[in-house]
């Protein structure tokens, strides 16, 4: 019986040996051509002595006959400032891999990585190499090309005195920025502040952000390339590519002025207490693509005018108790990243924890010609606890509401979803509400369709205070202000 089972084991085994002794038929014939995925490989942006995102290549053997690369090379060898790794092969001394086969109809990767050092202090870096494909007498070049910029690097970094970050170079921020108490931090018009995944700035003393239309400060994660989906997703769209900033001192005044703020887990956090509300004011800037809040206020005096709070899945702007003003603010909130709970603005006077019931007086809340819109039913939450509505200190006029109506005297001249309130099924609103198709609509765009509900909905009194809109434009020319932060216009 073991032999029996012995020779049943050699007979099923034996056809697998023949075959993994067959050898693959290769031509050294140059007519045989191999083909790429790719004929230039760019690394856009790059920056400076900081490891790149991998580029992968596929190089394709549609011949009858398998082909041996005798050589791929690095044309700059030893000197390269690229890395190659050839279907897992690494790659000699002088940056050479020999004697890879390309089976016939098949095909291998190729895998390549740059970092760019730099000690001109030049801006921005070009740097470019190739590389090299020998075999049958062919020689076939692959483009490389990084375009990397110079930048300030800034790990775990404490403000020991005042300090104004200009525009000239980039500021690469890793663990976190913090300014204690004391000290004041300045940004001026131009600064790109980069930071890296999980980086905080945290701020006990002062932070000022004062930048005009065509020279805005940019908050933003530091990835430069695009996700590997259909649709190329820059990174710079997507949520959680760093931390926050928060504003800790409740005694301090906090100014945001033509500032964009992109791909944070949190946009701001503002915090006070009973006692001192921090004053943060938010004019002519961008939030855009929270994984948290936009903006979270607690015991906070805020000022949002002429902006744009968008895509935040916790909420665009959330507070607890203090005072706020909002003028001429859209509130968009499509966040399609992960599924949306709550509302885009929630406005509250109590929290619950644990069992717990804290209150947040609020002193004042006025929101008037804004948008509050979004992909929920209701994008307006009002969360206030007091038998009566009417004694949570809030007015909303003219503004564009996301919901059924509420019939109360705290809503002056407001408009109400159509979806919500009619037997229409649709509102019409804005551009694009879609990352879809990036490449032909673009990312969201919260600028006003032609037949927006949001159009001529604005009080001109307010407008004539606030007489340009985000873009800079006129919103009065017509004497008829449109709701939000944009102003409709034919082109």
């Amino acid at each position: 019986m073991k032999f029996f089972k012995v020779f049943i084991f050699i007979v099923i085994l034996t056809p697998f040996l023949f075959v993994g002794c067959i050898q693959e038929n290769i031509s050294f014939d140059s007519k045989y051509h191999l083909s790429f995925s790719c004929d230039t490989v760019l690394f856009d942006t790059l920056l400076v002595d900081q490891l790149s995102p991998t580029k992968r290549v596929k190089i394709y053997n549609d011949n009858k006959f398998a082909i041996n690369i005798s050589s791929i090379k690095l044309s700059t060898g030893a000197n390269s400032l690229f890395r190659i790794n050839v279907d897992g092969c690494y790659p000699s001394e002088n940056n050479e891999v020999n004697d890879i086969v390309v089976k016939a109809n098949d095909s291998i990767f190729i895998f390549i990585e740059a970092t760019v050092s730099d000690t001109s202090n030049n801006r921005n870096i070009v740097v470019t190499d190739s590389i090299l494909f020998c075999y049958n007498g062919n020689v076939d070049k692959l483009q490389l090309c990084a375009v990397a910029k110079n930048v300030i690097v800034l790990n775990k970094y404490v403000l020991t005195e005042n300090q104004v970050w200009d525009a000239k170079l980039p500021y690469l921020v890793f663990g976190y920025i913090y300014v204690p108490e004391g000290k004041k931090l300045t940004i001026s018009r131009g600064a790109q502040i980069l930071l890296h995944s999980g980086a905080n700035i945290i701020v006990d003393g002062e932070l000022s952000c004062e930048a005009t239309f065509d020279a805005p400060i940019i908050f933003r994660g530091d990835r430069f390339d695009a996700v590997n989906d259909v649709d190329g997703t820059p990174y710079f769209f997507l949520p959680n590519q760093w931390g926050g900033i928060y504003l800790q001192n409740p005694q301090n005044n906090y100014n945001f002025n033509f500032v964009k703020i992109y791909g944070m887990s949190i946009g701001i956090v503002a915090l006070g207490t009973d006692r001192y509300f921090p004053k943060i004011k938010i004019f002519n800037s961008v939030i855009q693509t929270s994984g948290n809040y936009g903006i979270y206020a607690q015991n906070s005096d805020v000022s949002i005018v002429n902006s744009e709070i968008s895509n935040c899945l916790s909420g665009c702007f959330v507070a607890y108790g203090g005072r706020c003003r909002v003028v001429h603010t859209t509130f968009a909130n499509y966040y399609k990243f992960s599924s949306r709970k709550l509302e885009s603005v929630r406005i509250s006077n109590y929290a619950v924890q644990n069992g717990y019931k804290y209150l947040f007086p609020i002193d004042n809340c006025v929101i008037e010609n804004s948008i509050i819109f979004g992909s929920l039913p209701e994008e307006l939450k009002l969360d206030l606890d007091t038998l009566s509505i009417n004694s949570g200190n809030c007015l909303f006029s003219h503004t564009l509401i996301k919901g059924k109506l509420i019939d109360n005297d705290m809503f002056y001249n407001c408009r109400w979803a159509k979806s919500q309130n009619s037997n229409l099924s649709y509102d019409t609103i804005f551009i694009n509400t879609s990352i879809q198709d990036i490449s032909q609509s673009g990312y969201y765009n919260f600028r006003l369709d032609s037949a927006s509900y949001a159009r001529g909905g604005a009080a001109i009194s307010v407008s004539q205070i606030f007489p340009l809109d985000l873009d800079m434009k006129s919103r009065t020319s017509d004497r008829y202000p449109d709701m939000g932060c944009y102003e409709w216009r034919l082109n």
